[in-house]
């Protein structure tokens, strides 16, 4: 490990470089790529590499970091940040030690994300005989030097919550850190600032694989999570309550039965969220049905009603689509929406694997539910959604429908290309706020940087220049 440090530095100090003060664009490829480099030679070097098939976690975050450069997305560019930060864990746990329990998956998941810190002090150590590797310092200095880096951000915090809570004590130490931070370039300060949280996340994240992970005292979890009478008369009742359920469905949305005083699109208003989540637990019982320690009779029951649930619960996921369109019909097109029923197709996809979770002894479930829903979300970052919805409610106004327009009105390019084409075609209204807008964009992204560069801004901020 003492080997990398000084990789970890010049990383932390291109981190830096790339992203202090400045909007994600192609800087996050150049600071994912030298990343995955250093993650797989340390692992490589410490012979912790064990499943070489957790390695292709790094082609979803390499795609999904080449997001920033691509697109300019409203719905991503936060979203993809704390999908990145998963995949990295989830790659952590593949390629370490396997594990396809979910229980134990989330659980270690959370280990990842918080126990490193609990080694900071033993990585303040390797930096420290780093140093004292390439200049002479005691080991009195040594602990002088460790000790004051321990301290320091603990003074910090107790400083900054006295001063929080006492206005005589705030005004002594404000006066003295300010005078204090005026020797320097603020800029200074909170890039040395970035710089430290960088190189010890790293560090400390490595170190913990290294020394920490995997553990000897593995969480275990009981398989037989809820006696086998429990899941007969859950899954029982369940199917029995859906099968009323589906039938109002169907004579409703299909037929339009009992609808005369109802306004069709208001009816499919409420529900479709409703009825995702209900699938979801769904399959969560089916899951639990699986797992529960069962003779044949009783096995043979509960495979039968699993897959009466299965068919069921595709029927509620129909019905929840179909509600989520008359809806978007009537009322427009929004992320929101289109994400609904990607994830309601998700779904659909997810039940054939449950399918042959039911039937089939030892069927690695979790495996394919992991690959299903990493490929769902890593190719609709490449769809360009905000195109899609501002390509659809445009369409809406040139039939003559009302759109709102404030809402494509985004500091966000992906969509410029079909509001370029609206301003053409519009009414004096909406031309004027689609005219201001492009003024604002404009002045927004006057002052680019080269780690910022993006293809969708470049090229559809060109749209504007186009606009007459």
């Amino acid at each position: 490990m003492i080997n990398f440090i000084l990789y970890i530095f010049i990383l932390a100090l291109w981190n830096v470089v790339l992203f202090y003060d400045k909007s994600y664009g192609i800087s996050v490829l150049l600071f994912i790529i030298p990343l995955l480099i250093l993650i797989y030679n340390v692992l490589k070097k410490n012979n912790k590499i064990k499943n070489k098939y957790g390695l292709l976690f790094m082609i979803p975050i390499i795609l999904l970091s080449s997001t920033y450069f691509i697109f300019d997305s409203s719905v991503f560019k936060e979203l993809n940040f704390l999908a990145i930060i998963l995949l990295f864990i989830l790659m952590y746990i593949f390629t370490i030690k396997p594990n396809y329990n979910l229980f134990s998956l989330i659980k270690e998941s959370f280990d990842l994300l918080f126990k490193p810190f609990s080694l900071i002090g033993d990585y303040f150590e390797l930096v420290i005989n780093k140093i004292s590797k390439k200049i002479k310092i005691g080991s009195k200095s040594k602990k002088i030097i460790k000790s004051i880096l321990i301290c320091t951000p603990v003074v910090i915090v107790v400083l900054a919550l006295l001063s929080s809570a006492d206005m005589i004590f705030d005004k002594i130490f404000s006066n003295i850190f300010n005078k204090f931070f005026n020797l320097f370039d603020s800029s200074i300060f909170g890039k040395f600032i970035l710089f430290i949280i960088i190189f010890f996340l790293i560090g400390d994240t490595l170190l913990y694989l290294i020394k920490k992970y995997p553990k000897e005292d593995e969480f275990k979890i009981e398989k037989d999570i809820l006696d086998i009478s429990t899941i007969k008369i859950l899954i029982t009742t369940l199917n029995i309550i859906y099968l009323i359920f589906d039938f109002i469905q169907i004579k409703s949305l299909i037929f339009h039965y009992g609808l005369d005083s109802i306004n069709y699109a208001e009816y499919a208003r409420q529900g479709f969220f409703e009825l995702m989540i209900v699938s979801v637990i769904n399959i969560s019982v089916l899951l639990l049905a699986k797992n529960s320690k069962s003779n044949k009779k009783d096995q043979k029951y509960i495979n039968i009603m699993s897959i009466f649930m299965v068919f069921l619960t595709l029927i509620i996921i129909i019905s929840s689509f179909l509600r989520m369109n008359l809806y978007e019909q009537a009322y427009g097109y929004t992320t929101l929406r289109l994400l609904v029923y990607i994830s309601l197709i998700t779904e659909i996809i997810l039940l054939i694997p449950t399918i042959l979770y039911i039937f089939k002894e030892n069927f690695n479930v979790l495996k394919y539910y992991l690959i299903i829903i990493l490929s769902v979300y890593t190719i609709i970052n490449f769809i360009n959604i905000d195109y899609i919805i501002a390509r659809r409610n445009v369409n809406r106004y040139y039939e003559g429908k009302e759109i709102d327009i404030s809402y494509l009105e985004n500091y966000h390019t992906d969509n410029l290309k079909v509001l370029s084409e609206l301003y053409k075609n519009c009414d004096n209204e909406t031309k004027e706020s689609l005219n201001t807008y492009f003024n604002n964009l404009e002045d927004y992204n006057s002052n680019m940087k080269w780690q910022e560069f993006n293809i969708s801004k470049n090229s559809n901020l060109k749209q504007i220049k186009k606009v007459d």
